[in-house]
């Protein structure tokens, strides 16, 4: 996904980052400090969108007038579909990355759920490559 809001927190700089925290100060809102993508890590990029997505508004505005790129509400989206499409992968990487409970017997009731979740999403016109990316990788696996 290589669009303006990503290409912000891929290339934060302390300058950056000290502007978006005076910007949110002026607007009076809790500065926060976002969670980088990682090209190769889904918990990662789900975890940034779950913490960026409620401060869409405010980071628009910022962005439109710190960068002069138009960060769109298709880009909100597609996140947001990114967001929802990657939200079992997190829960069972949890459940299954357990220390203090057997994982083994929940393996086979995630596998399901996620070869039914890949199947679901396939034809998604926003997600399919990286549907289909991710049904190589799972039926490598």
């Amino acid at each position: 996904m290589t669009f303006a809001l990503l290409f912000f927190l891929k290339k934060s700089s302390n300058h950056h980052i000290a502007n978006f925290k005076r910007f949110c100060v002026a607007v009076e809102v809790r500065p926060q400090k976002f969670g980088l993508d990682m090209d190769v890590r889904w918990n990662s990029t789900y975890l940034m969108f779950k913490h960026l997505l409620p401060y869409k508004q405010n980071f628009s505005v910022f962005i439109n007038n710190y960068e002069r790129v138009l960060l769109t509400d298709d880009h909100w989206n597609i996140a947001q579909s990114m967001f929802e499409f990657l939200e079992l992968f997190y829960d069972a990487t949890i459940a299954l990355s357990g220390v203090y409970y057997p994982t083994s017997p929940l393996m086979l009731h995630h596998m399901v759920l996620i070869c039914k979740h890949l199947k679901r999403y396939e034809n998604d016109a926003l997600l399919r490559p990286v549907v289909t990316r991710m049904k190589d990788v799972y039926i490598k696996y």
